[in-house]
C-alpha cells in the first residue's frame, strides 16, 4: 500500500484554507519545506503529520486515510500469519 503523505497534507492544509506560507509559519518551518513534502520529495515524520492535522483541523481525514480499507485488509490477512506462527513457536 503507498501512501502519498504529501498528497493527504496538501488536502489538509486547503481543507482549512492556509496557504503554503501560513500553514508553514503555524508548523514552524519554511514554506519551501512544505511545498518539497506535498510533492513527496521529502518524507515527514508521524508528528509532523499529527501536527498538520491538528493545526488544520482535519484529524479525522488522517484517520479516515491511515486507516482506510486497503489498510484495514492488509491487517486482517497478516492476523492469521501471526497467529499461526505463534501457536507454531508453543
Amino acid at each position: 500500500m503507498n501512501l502519498d503523505v504529501g498528497g493527504l497534507i496538501k488536502q489538509c492544509r486547503k481543507k482549512a484554507k492556509l496557504s503554503q506560507e501560513a500553514f508553514a509559519d503555524l508548523m514552524h518551518t519554511t514554506q519551501s519545506t512544505i511545498s518539497r513534502i506535498e510533492q513527496n520529495l521529502i518524507a515527514c515524520e508521524a508528528n509532523f503529520l499529527a501536527k498538520a492535522a491538528a493545526i488544520t483541523n482535519s484529524q479525522d481525514v488522517v484517520v479516515a486515510t491511515l486507516f482506510s480499507a486497503d489498510a484495514a485488509m492488509q491487517f486482517l490477512q497478516t492476523v492469521p500469519m501471526f497467529i499461526g506462527g505463534f501457536f507454531s513457536w508453543i
